[in-house]
This record gives structure tokens, sequence and C-alpha cells, in this order.
């Protein structure tokens, strides 16, 4: 007998379910019900990782263009001094976008003073700084802020997380954690024996010394990527002595978008041209829709056998070609791929290959042995000694966090994904609940706006983190 039904006498009537609820017995299928309107939101904290575009852009749909600061509470922790991502990090000469400036934007922001149809990092990385100020973006951002660990709590439904800042340790948790930290931003020097017994310098592009005076000196270039290409172009002419070790044959495209260009060159937008975009936003919209649609297009370059691929590999042969009757003709036998444009990443490179031409500028196709105190010996016992060694040899590419990140069941995003990183639309991770990634797995990087792309990853992140508040998900 329940507590209820013992207050009933022998012959009174059996008491109603309102009246045995109201005497504090539950039902089995007893819910709980609010007492307040359905759908009311409740606060949620969301934790995201990186301050670059895509954390940049988080930020302004929260605090503007969704103005949802009532519902979300939100930190945005970065490792670097500054915000920019990858901008920030690559300082070194040459350091340049090879997508038209008028399409690497800020959605929220377009900037009609873009001073060329290609800008350098120093101008893009500016133009971030003037964004950030601007809608005063830098309210929710901790720098110098290092996040070590990230630990899916179940009874809770919360992320543990923790930073490192300036050497101490400090805690913090949320509802909802976003990985905004990109693919470029966990540089790898090579493997390559007595790297650090060298006695010059020796730097990363992605970890550049702007202190150091490399003018005049005898320097070192270590791969043939996109920042190698850039490096030797901006250098040669101003050192004694350059070479460049490369390894692999790459494709050295023609200008991305050059057919919007005024002769396939960059080139300066003057200042009427400036301020046309500024005085005919209708015009300016039309013009950077135009361009965008350009850059998704040349998505088709990619695909195996598909008629774009094969014009731009004609295209880029010619061009090539052409450049190279100047060199020794055993650059040109290396240089030029065997297989199609998109299996690497195409490299636009003015500049480049024209380097070669020079008298002080060399490409070494030599296995590099090891490096000395002085220099480095190849594979045939030749030594060239070096005052700087630039290692343009990339990024860990591999979409695992830099951090240790622990998700439900205990399971490690590092082992999870060790042999095959996968996610559902580049975003959703399994066995990490209410945590969401921008430019995971299959993000457009190389076939797309990427900042447009930020954005739209940006409004389906906080559609969900909506759901979850005013559905009462955990």
């Amino acid at each position: 007998m329940t507590t209820s039904h013992a207050q009933e006498g022998p012959n009174s009537a059996p008491l109603s379910a309102a009246a045995r609820v109201a005497q504090g017995e539950r039902p089995p299928n007893w819910v709980a019900v609010k007492e307040e309107p359905a759908y009311s939101p409740r606060k949620i904290k969301i934790i995201c990782v990186g301050a670059g575009c895509a954390g940049i852009t988080l930020a302004h749909k929260i605090k503007h263009e969704l103005r949802l600061a009532d519902v979300i509470d939100y930190k945005i922790y970065d490792k670097n001094a500054e915000v920019g991502g990858v901008w920030t990090e690559n300082r070194y000469p040459g350091v340049a976008c090879d997508i038209a400036a008028h399409a690497y934007t800020f959605r929220f922001e377009p900037n009609p003073c873009w001073s060329h149809f290609y800008v350098s990092g120093p101008e893009i990385r500016e133009y971030i700084h003037n964004t950030v100020q601007k809608w005063g973006l830098d309210d929710h951002i901790e720098l110098n802020s290092n996040v070590i660990e990230s630990v899916w709590d179940e009874d809770l439904g919360k992320w543990k997380v923790k930073i490192e800042e300036n050497g101490k340790i400090k805690e913090d948790e949320a509802d909802i954690f976003v990985n905004a930290s990109g693919i470029l931003n966990n540089w790898k020097l090579p493997d390559i024996q007595g790297l650090a017994d060298f006695k010059g310098k020796l730097v990363h592009t992605a970890n550049w010394d702007e202190k150091y005076e490399w003018k005049n000196k005898r320097v070192a270039v270590i791969g043939n990527g996109a920042s190698g290409i850039q490096c030797v172009a901006a250098m040669h002419s101003e050192v004694s002595k350059l070479v460049n070790y490369v390894r692999s044959p790459t494709w050295i495209t023609p200008n991305i978008n050059a057919e919007m260009t005024k002769n396939g060159d960059n080139f300066a937008y003057t200042r009427e041209e400036q301020e046309q975009f500024k005085n005919d936003p209708k015009a300016f919209f039309e013009f950077r829709k135009e361009l965008e649609n350009h850059v998704n297009g040349g998505a088709y370059a990619t695909l195996k056998d598909h008629p774009l691929q094969h014009f731009l590999r004609g295209e880029t042969l010619k061009q090539m070609q052409e450049k190279l009757k100047a060199l020794d003709p055993s650059i040109a036998a290396r240089i030029i791929p065997a297989f199609a444009p998109g299996c690497r990443r195409l490299t636009p490179g003015s500049g480049y290959l024209e380097a070669f031409s020079a008298d002080n500028t060399e490409m070494c196709w030599k296995d590099i042995e090891r490096v000395t105190e002085s220099g480095i010996r190849t594979s045939d016992g030749e030594e060239e000694e070096f005052d700087l060694i630039v290692c343009a040899t990339g990024f860990d590419t591999s979409i695992i966090p830099r951090w240790k990140q622990i998700g439900k069941n205990g399971i490690d995003l590092r082992k999870h994904w060790k042999d095959d990183p996968e996610a559902f639309f580049s975003v959703h991770v399994d066995q990490m609940p209410n945590y969401f990634m921008i430019g995971g797995p299959n993000f457009p990087v190389s076939h797309g706006t990427v900042t447009t792309g930020f954005a739209i990853v940006c409004d389906y992140i906080l559609k969900w983190t909506m759901k979850i508040a005013t559905e009462d998900i955990k």
C-alpha cells in the first residue's frame, strides 16, 4: 500500500491522481514541469579556442549580428600575444594571400581600401586588428592563453578546460566547446640530423624572428611549398647567396582568379577605384560577389579529369616552360610534376622560378644528409655554409587538436583520430558531445572563400547553441 492509499477508509473512493500528487506521490511516468514559458532559454557558456578569423567571426555573430549576448556567455582563448591566427604567426619575407583581397574579408566588414588585388600578410594583419577594435570584439578574448586540456564531464554535461597563462594553469568550464584553432597553427621543423647543431640562425617560416637582419647573408631555404616559394621570391635579390633545397616537383600556377586582374598579375587599386568602392556599396557588393563566385568555381580545377583541371594544367605548363627557358634544363626536368594540379596545394608563385636566373640563387635537389655547425651537407658529401637556415617545412595538418582532449567514455581524440579524422559536416565529432569544429576534416579550405565558410559554420554552431539553450538539452 502507498501512503496515500493507507489514508483511504474501507468504504471511501480511491483518491484521484491529482489528489495523490498533492500528497507527494509521484506516478511512474512523472516528469517535472518548469514553471516558465516553453522555449525560455537558459544561459549557455561557450569556450572557443582561437582568435583568428574563425573565432573573431563567432564573436561578432554573438555580440552584433545575432545579438545573443543575453543568452550566451563566451570566452575565446588564443595562445598568441595578439589576434589574427595564421596572419599573426606567419611574418616571413614575402608572406601574402594568394586569394584576391576582396574575397578574403569578414562578411560583416568589407574593406574598400585594400591596396592591391592580392595583399601582403602585414596588410591583412592590420585589417584584422582594425576590425576587432572597431567592433569591440576583444572584450571576451584572452591572449597568451594556451589551452592544454579539455575533458567532457558526463554528469555535469560540461567541458572542463585547462589553460596555461604566463606559466600558470587556470581552469574554466563550458556547456559548448568550439575548436577554431585552424590547421595552420602547429608548425614543425624537419626531421634532419644535426639541426640543433647549427651555430647560425635557424627559423621556421611560422616562427620568424623579425629582429634578425637577414639581408646580405648566406641563406638556405628548405622546402618549395607556398611559404618556401614566397620566401625565395622575396629574399633572393637582397642576400649574398640563396640555396633552395627541394625534393618534390610542384605546379607553379598562374595567379588565382587572374582572369579578373588587369593583366594576369597583381596590381594596385587607384584612389579613384577605392573611392568608388566606398561610395557605391551596391556596385561594390556585386564586384565582391562576382569575385567570390570565381573563387568558388576554381574547385573544379582540383577534380580529377575535369575539363577545368585539364585547362589549368595546360596553362600552368605553358607558363612554367616559358619561365624555365632561361634556367638550367635539369630544373625543368625535375620541377614539372607528373601528377595533376590539385594533388598538392596550388601554388601561384610570381617571381619564384625567375629567381633562379640570378647568379646568387640556386635550386638544389640533392638529399640533405645532415645540418652541420656551419651549414648543410648533402648526400654527395658536399657542404654549403650559411648564416641563416629557413625551414619552410609546413605544419602538422592532421586536424588533431594540439591539446589533450577526452570525450565521452574516456575517448581520447588523439587516438580516436589517429588513422582517419572524421567529422559530420566537418563540424561534429562522435564521442565528443557539445563539441564543434570550425575548419574540421574536409572543410572547404582550398575550394572556396574560406572566410565565408567560417561564417556559415558559425551560423550552424549558434543554431545548435540556441536549440540546446531553449529546449533544455544537456
